[in-house]
């Protein structure tokens, strides 16, 4: 997976992007090497020992979906796995309950206020599913809108005011093209008409990349490299002409905002390899070299994890196996050391950084699903409640 969010209130994860013309060359910087193991950065996380869920689960958003202060989640479960997407509600110790209704499968959603009451609504993608909005009463009741917005084969989705008339419009990203809705203000979706794209796309984001006040995006997928796409401040998109990760990359996820604190949204990207690639303030993007991981990303979420001040990196690790997270500390510059700490085993599939047991850092809840589409149920979704401070 994977990635502004109107998901987390604590976590500074916003998926998307934009940019300017042509890619700047590479920074020349050395690659950096794991640090040896007594000089490497601590931290500590811990498995609250939560098992949530039977389902097959790609994506979590977290939200106070209750109204009662704390952050609870809805969680995306794929069309294979035992039961329908989920709404888990804190009981404001980080402690997690599934309550019933049927809200459909998908594989990403986003979070937001889609029909301007102030409470937090669900906009749900899948690749067996047409897009979906679910409408929050405010108490976490979900009422769906009935509308079915393109088709089968969503991979994610962002939410952000992209025609700037003040509500919430959305990006879905495809197996076929990218596509543009354009709200209404009551939450009602209309087909903007534009095809973003011509390659599978498994992760789009939404921000102002190039500092003109108005949001653009970037996509990625299994067969398509980074792609900056510059709004023109109405929702109508250009491709800027950069290709962040050219070649034979598959990305699976990103997670745009500031690494270097310089006040200029960067990204990251989680696939084979992972990556981090640095905006230079008019939407150019040069790649900084650094070993990520040797095991592919899902997605990633970035938050302060350490409380120093600036944003590390949560990375999901998208492998069957024992294959485990990892954390990525910042030393404020953007350049990360592999955090020492024992994390979530398994495939990885969704991450949601907040503050779920209300002690003033960020948690995660982790979502598991399985590569294999024919395969049943993952491995049960987890809470760690972090301890670095």
């Amino acid at each position: 997976m994977d990635k502004y969010s109107y998901s987390t209130f604590f976590s500074l994860i916003v998926l998307l992007v934009e940019s300017c013309s042509q890619l700047s060359s590479p920074a020349e910087q050395t690659p950096l090497s794991t640090l040896p193991s007594s000089q490497e950065m601590g931290c500590s996380f811990v498995d609250s020992g939560q098992n949530l869920g039977a389902g097959r689960s790609w994506d979590v958003s977290l939200g106070d979906l209750d109204g009662d202060g704390d952050l609870d989640a809805f969680v995306a479960n794929g069309s294979h796995g035992d039961v329908s997407s989920q709404v888990w509600l804190n009981d404001g110790s980080g402690i997690f309950s599934p309550i019933n209704p049927q809200l459909g499968f998908g594989t990403g959603l986003e979070l937001g206020d889609l029909d301007g009451d102030s409470d937090l609504d669900i906009f749900i993608v899948g690749w067996e599913e047409q897009g979906r909005v679910w409408l929050n009463d405010g108490e976490a009741g979900f009422t769906d809108s009935g509308q079915l917005l393109g088709e089968s084969g969503g991979f994610d989705v962002g939410l952000g005011d992209l025609d700037q008339d003040g509500d919430l419009d959305a990006v879905i990203a495809h197996e076929l093209e990218n596509t543009i809705w354009i709200n209404n203000g009551e939450g009602f979706f209309a087909d903007s008409g534009q095809r973003l794209g011509t390659a599978i796309s498994a992760a789009a984001g939404i921000a102002d990349l190039d500092g003109d006040g108005d949001l653009d995006l970037i996509t990625a997928g299994w067969d398509e490299p980074g792609l900056v796409w510059l709004n023109d401040g109405e929702g109508t998109f250009t491709n800027s002409g950069q290709t962040l990760s050219p070649g034979l990359i598959h990305i699976h996820g990103l997670a745009v905002a500031d690494l270097n604190s310089n006040g200029i949204v960067d990204v990251v990207l989680a696939g084979s390899p992972n990556q981090t690639w640095m905006n230079d303030g008019a939407g150019v993007f040069s790649e900084v070299e650094q070993n990520l991981r040797l095991a592919p990303g899902d997605t990633a979420a970035i938050g302060d994890l350490d409380g120093d001040g600036d944003l590390d990196v949560y990375l999901a690790v998208g492998t069957v196996g024992q294959s485990d997270d990892s954390i990525w500390i910042n030393d404020g510059t953007g350049i990360f050391s592999d955090c020492v700490g024992d994390f979530s085993t398994g495939f990885s599939s969704g991450i949601g950084l907040g503050d779920l047991d209300g002690d003033g850092d960020l948690d995660a809840f982790i979502v598991h699903g399985q590569l294999s589409l024919s395969e049943g149920g993952g491995r049960p979704n987890e809470v760690w409640w972090n301890e670095t401070y």
